[in-house]
């Protein structure tokens, strides 16, 4: 009969053989996962559609028109203080892994605040993030319209006319779209670079 010392050991053996299998076998799904492409090109129902606004330049653009297939595509502003830089720059690492890859893939940037993002100050914010990001613009009306297509949330805390200062509220995914404006998936601000292009390429 074992003694209650010996018991225990076993006890604690067991236990530390459970916790080693199931941290290999999460780690080993993680792995197969990763390098892993659904077959599945069903586009996300009720979301997305045409995008054709005015680009940092000053000219008319149509997502339709693009040469590339697929776009990487961003809500937020200008003004952000921080959401939107890190996230970009973040999306912009993502189009140079692409580009290393000889992968094209639009780098696209809408804004929610049309009043101040003008093309001429897109042209300067485009510039500090990635040299080909394309930054657009619209009306109020258009960009609304965007908003209730993509399923983005974004309020103005502007206090009154003369506020050139507010902030604005917006939700902060990234959509992989087609030319139609379908989307194909999207990515929260948590996901790093690395894995959102090894999920683009599976589009190709």
């Amino acid at each position: 009969m074992l003694s209650h010392n010996s018991k225990f050991f076993y006890l604690l053996l067991v236990s530390g053989i459970i916790i080693i299998f199931s941290f290999s076998y999460n780690i080993y799904r993680e792995l197969s996962e990763s390098g892993s492409c659904s077959k599945s090109t069903n586009f996300i129902d009720g979301l997305g559609g045409p995008i054709d606004l005015i680009d940092q330049n000053e000219k008319a653009f149509s997502l339709e028109k693009q040469n590339n297939s697929l776009s990487l595509l961003y809500f937020g502003y200008s003004y952000c203080p921080d959401i939107c830089p890190y996230d970009l720059e973040r999306n912009a690492y993502v189009k140079d892994i692409m580009n290393e890859q000889k992968l094209d893939i639009n780098l696209v940037f809408i804004t929610l605040d049309p009043l101040r993002d003008t093309s001429e100050r897109l042209k300067d914010f485009s510039e500090y993030i990635h040299n080909s990001m394309i930054a657009l613009t619209g009306s109020i009306d258009q960009i609304e319209a965007l908003k209730k297509a993509y399923g983005v949330f974004g309020k103005s805390n502007k206090v009154d006319h003369e506020d050139r200062s507010y902030l604005v509220d917006h939700s902060t995914f990234s959509y992989l779209v087609n030319k139609n404006g379908e989307v194909l998936s999207f990515f929260n601000r948590r996901e790093l670079p690395e894995k959102i292009s090894e999920k683009i390429k599976c589009f190709y």
